[in-house]
């Protein structure tokens, strides 16, 4: 497995990171995650459906760049970006879909009860699926291990969409102080 050393990732570019992502190198995926975190909140924040709040669409969202950059083919022209927010968008149309129709369940989608016990073709997908939820939770667990509360506080509003000044209101800081609480956090994700 290929792996950067030092702080090279913030200057590399989408196409590079998602490669390297696809690859396995964790740090990559990381700083792709960092680069659009707050455009997948906002892409989230636009989905009301029940069962979910904004953060959880998030995690769906992070799970579907994940998948974006295991699936990124740059010839195909779009840019990374492009190509992963619509992954999102579809992730999202995807569940609620799937909440609209909880509600009437087809005939086809009936299962015997003696058909119970039987292994179904979907459980490779199942499990393919837990596991890259398992993937996000740890690299969030993580995120959460390596960051002060305060720190926490300013990147979550930071990714939520709020300003500087709105994040520097509600810590009663300076907006410069903000700024250097989000390069810390940089440094640390990169580190």
């Amino acid at each position: 497995m290929f792996y950067l050393s030092g702080n090279n990732y913030g200057a590399l570019d989408d196409t590079v990171l998602a490669a390297l992502t696809k690859k396995g190198d964790e740090k990559a995926f990381e700083e792709i995650t960092i680069r659009y975190i707050k455009l997948l909140y906002s892409i989230a924040s636009k989905y009301n459906i029940d069962g979910y709040e904004t953060q959880d669409m998030v995690q769906e969202g992070l799970l579907a760049f994940l998948i974006a950059t295991k699936t990124y083919d740059e010839k195909s022209g779009a840019s990374f970006k492009n190509y992963a927010s619509k992954c999102a968008k579809n992730r999202f149309n995807d569940i609620a879909k799937k909440s609209l129709a909880k509600s009437a369940v087809p005939k086809s989608q009936i299962v015997s009860i003696d058909s119970l016990g039987e292994k179904s073709d979907d459980t490779q997908n199942i499990e393919d699926y837990v596991l890259e939820r398992e993937y996000l939770k740890t690299f969030i667990k993580h995120l959460d291990s390596m960051l002060s509360y305060e720190e926490k506080k300013v990147f979550n509003m930071y990714a939520e969409g709020y300003s500087y000044k709105e994040i520097a209101d509600e810590i009663n800081t300076t907006s410069k102080k903000v700024d250097n609480i989000l390069q810390k956090i940089k440094r640390k994700l990169r580190g």
